[in-house]
């Protein structure tokens, strides 16, 4: 990450970031282990007047976390972000993660997140400096089956082994 900072610091100037939205109880799931350390993300420059930078992050999917890469984006009026957290219950040590959350004014999750990828893969962070923007490699889904925006995920294969 820190060569990413430092290319942007160069740049002259912070990021413009998503306003901030709380996390509420229901955001939580439990899981068994906390995620690997997030890959380096080269920042592309902004695409379009207006947009502001959401850093990459992870998603639990069912028995693993999977990374989707950090993109500018264009939220729409009274939108704000919830960002990912993982935290442990000090009784037990039992972990829960929320994921990161695009919510309405009122806390509500945002259902319509076409905004999200409306700016395409040039928006999108890199894993290299000068690669081409991340495949889709994972779709997610809602409970159900439903698919779940047009994010980017990268697999991690994480299985919760240290030994890696």
């Amino acid at each position: 990450m820190l060569a990413g900072a430092s290319l942007v610091a160069g740049c002259g100037g912070a990021l413009p970031r998503p306003a901030a939205a709380p996390i509420s109880v229901d955001d939580y799931v439990e899981v068994p282990f906390s995620p690997r350390t997030p890959p380096v993300e080269f920042i592309p420059p902004s695409p379009a007047k207006g947009a502001v930078w959401v850093d990459g992050s992870w998603e639990w999917s069912g028995n693993r976390y999977v990374w989707r890469f950090g993109s500018w984006v264009v939220p729409p009026p009274g939108v704000r972000l919830a960002r990912w957290v993982i935290v442990r219950r000090r009784a037990d040590g039992q972990l829960f993660f929320a994921p990161s959350t695009w919510k309405d004014a009122s806390g509500a999750p945002v259902t319509d997140r076409a905004f999200v990828g409306a700016l395409g893969p040039r928006a999108r962070a890199r894993s290299r400096l000068g690669a081409p923007p991340p495949a889709d490699t994972v779709v997610r889904r809602r409970r159900g089956g439903a698919p779940v925006g047009a994010d980017t995920a990268v697999d991690t294969g994480d299985s919760g082994d240290d030994d890696d």
